[in-house]
């Protein structure tokens, strides 16, 4: 009542929680019969000799879960349930009046981050080449908010060519004309608090083809 949570929401979130949850049961079910099929078909290549056997039948599934009534019914998966629950945590968060205390309550809070600390914090940047040609980097990104991006190109100065927040970033930039290569030099920075953090990365080279 709190948060505005309606009745329908509360069905919603309680049949994910059990069909998720019937899932990771069932995927366990599931690896073991893989496992033992696997098995089973070894005694054709290294078993002894002997007479036929019937083959081997699916895995034995948990039970379907039930969602209590009235009235009772099976539960069923809900396409895209992740997207609706995470709007309904968004939501719950955003709410004037939320207290972590009843985050953590309903496990919307997760473990604390700590607070990066150390001017000498340095990036550690990879990259490859798509099946496009064009550079990908890939860095970790940590508690930081992302980081910063500088391309330096032959004949060309040292330039920024954008801030990535997820842990890899396509580069866009255009690539050297074509039957002709060039070396890239990547340079990686992160950000906290909307400010650089730490120190630059060291130089990745990665050679670019046109």
């Amino acid at each position: 009542t709190k948060y505005g949570v309606s009745a329908e929401e509360l069905v919603r979130v309680n049949q994910g929680q059990l069909v998720w949850s019937w899932f990771m049961a069932a995927l366990v079910l599931a690896r073991q019969w893989a496992q033992s099929l696997t098995g089973t078909r070894a005694m054709m290549e290294t078993g002894p000799a002997g007479s036929s056997q019937p083959l081997p039948g699916g895995p034995a599934l948990p039970p379907v879960p039930i969602l209590p009534g009235p009235p009772s019914a099976p539960a069923q998966l809900e396409p895209g349930f992740i997207s609706f629950f995470s709007g309904l945590v968004a939501r719950i968060k955003s709410n004037e009046d939320y207290d972590v205390t009843d985050g953590q309550l309903l496990g919307i809070e997760g473990a604390e981050m700590p607070v990066p600390s150390g001017p000498t914090t340095t990036p550690q940047v990879t990259g490859e080449i798509t099946s496009s040609g064009e550079p990908e980097l890939t860095c970790k990104k940590g508690v930081f908010q992302g980081y910063t991006v500088w391309l330096t190109r032959p004949s060309q100065p040292r330039k920024q060519i954008g801030f990535s927040s997820s842990r890899h970033f396509l580069v866009g930039e255009p690539l050297p004309a074509a039957g002709t290569a060039e070396i890239w030099i990547f340079e990686v920075q992160y950000r906290y608090q909307n400010e650089p953090f730490g120190q630059v990365s060291q130089q990745l080279s990665l050679t670019v083809r046109g």
